[in-house]
């Protein structure tokens, strides 16, 4: 396996990418490392974001420490004092850490905040607007409200034709 330092590159593929200070748009690779950079999108077996953000990331694991992530794909997601917008994946462990949405099998959340939470299972001292049970009903009630707007809209529009 060859390491590949890069400092700002449009895209790359590799087998290990190890990214210190610079930026990516797009990297495909089995491992990658980004310590105090960023990059657009990144797809990789493994991701290691220390101070560092991206876009959007597809990874059978993510550790995030100290960074920022907009949308999260992962089989295992590991924030720790980090910040995403979406996770979605099968086990999400967070610590000190702050999320969006976040859609899980499994949440181990430690002094951590998730506007949205939608989990399976949850563990731990979490923060949330809304979890399962109220995003549900959230959905149901905007539904009916929909509905009911589109009925009178059409009753109207009938009685002026």
């Amino acid at each position: 396996m060859a390491k590949k330092p890069v400092q700002s590159k449009e895209e790359l593929n590799a087998d290990v990418v190890q990214l210190q200070g610079g930026s990516i748009e797009d990297v495909e690779a089995e491992i990658v490392h980004i310590h105090q950079g960023g990059a657009n999108q990144i797809t990789a077996a493994s991701v290691d974001i220390h101070q560092g953000a991206a876009l959007a990331v597809n990874s059978d694991s993510i550790l995030l420490q100290q960074g920022a992530a907009g949308v999260v794909q992962a089989d295992t997601a590991n924030l720790n004092q980090s910040s995403a917008g979406v996770i979605y994946s099968q086990d999400v462990y967070a610590d000190s850490s702050r999320i969006g949405l976040t859609v899980s099998r499994q949440a181990i959340l430690k002094d951590s905040r998730s506007l949205i939470l939608l989990a399976g299972k949850v563990q731990g001292n979490v923060e949330t607007v809304m979890d399962t049970r109220q995003a549900m009903l959230a959905g149901l009630v905007s539904g009916v409200a929909v509905g009911l707007m589109l009925f009178v809209v059409n009753l109207l529009a009938r009685r002026r034709s």
